[in-house]
């Protein structure tokens, strides 16, 4: 998810550490000054990196709810009807859509906490190629704070079980 950033609390948008400027110019000679060309490693809520607080019991409820899409699923007559490379080809194309219906159905919550950020020392150590993969794997705050509010805004319509199937039923056969 990557968003423009609304922090503004370097001006331009890049980092104004020295020391951080010093180790990062490259190929600058000694007496050039190079001090805005890194670009800063922002913290505002739209990229700030955050992890599960419990992953363990998160996990198996996520895992839960997966168990519960497949059976479901596999429960329905048309569904069951449609050649094995199809039912393949439904469920790689809606499975997001059908988990997030799952996670509101049963009314599962999670909550998140920061990721501390990489150190510069790692950073250096690692050639910073380490870290930017993992960065792009991990969810951010934004994107967390998005899915809460996708599932308060089910939780608020008082959806019956008999509701879901068939919304479950219409994201599946959606062409």
């Amino acid at each position: 998810m990557d968003c423009e950033c609304d922090c503004s609390a370097y001006g331009n948008g890049q980092s104004s550490a020295i020391l951080f400027n010093i180790l990062s110019r490259g190929e600058s000679t000694a007496n050039e000054t190079n001090y805005m060309r890194v670009p800063q490693t922002c913290h505002c809520e739209k990229r700030r990196k955050v992890c599960l607080k419990t992953p363990n019991e998160t996990c198996q409820v996520a895992s839960d709810v997966l168990v519960k899409t497949m059976h479901f699923m596999k429960s329905l007559p048309a569904f069951q009807q449609l050649p094995p490379k199809d039912q393949l080809s439904l469920l790689q194309n809606c499975w997001a859509p059908l988990f997030i219906l799952g996670l509101a159905q049963d009314r599962v919550r999670f909550d998140v906490h920061d990721t501390p950020a990489p150190s510069m020392l790692k950073r250096i150590l690692l050639n910073s190629q380490e870290t930017l993969s993992s960065d792009q794997e991990q969810p951010t705050l934004a994107g967390v704070q998005t899915l809460k509010a996708c599932l308060k805004k089910f939780w608020s319509l008082d959806l019956s079980p008999k509701e879901y199937a068939y919304l479950k039923g219409t994201v599946i056969f959606n062409p």
